[in-house]
């Protein structure tokens, strides 16, 4: 039978972890696991009550019988950690918030690249971004932000010109 009895020192350790501040959903649920076996719960309550399956269950009582509190923690990913290290992503965050242009997710990899001397693809940007909470805008469709007004109405005019004549553009 995999039951838990825990001592009123361990019961507060137990609060205190799993109210800690930036406690991982994961890593809380495992922590109520323990704490409902304490409370006499049996392993299918416990798995009902979490939407878990009774073997998870059971694996996470066993674990923490055996090796305690530190056993029940998410371990760091596995892999290389991220080369988009938090100061270049303020760095990001202070460019994009200056709003003086229109950035697309190759011209933001590009600059990252001219800034900071590190690559990453557009694509890979495009994943980070909803993560980040960033947003940049469209390039627009259009090329009337970069007209010159002067060349315009000269255009235009010349135009008209034309079209009196007869000819059509």
């Amino acid at each position: 039978m995999y039951q838990v009895h825990l001592n009123d020192e361990a019961r507060q350790a137990l609060h205190r972890r799993a109210h800690a501040p930036g406690v991982r959903p994961r890593t809380r649920d495992r922590l109520d696991m323990v704490r409902l076996s304490d409370a006499g719960w049996r392993v299918p309550q416990i798995a009902r009550h979490l939407g878990v399956g009774e073997a998870t269950v059971r694996q996470w009582i066993k674990t923490f019988v055996a090796r305690g509190f530190v056993a029940l923690r998410d371990q760091p990913p596995a892999g290389r950690p991220s080369r988009l290290i938090p100061a270049i992503r303020e760095a990001v965050r202070q460019e994009l918030a200056k709003g003086d242009r229109t950035w697309t997710a190759a011209q933001l990899a590009e600059w990252i690249e001219q800034q900071f001397g590190v690559r990453v693809s557009a694509a890979h940007l495009r994943r980070f971004r909803q993560r980040w909470q960033l947003s940049w805008k469209r390039t627009p469709r259009s090329v009337k932000h970069k007209q010159k007004p002067d060349e315009v109405a000269a255009k235009k005019k010349e135009l008209e010109a034309l079209e009196k004549r007869g000819i059509r553009a």
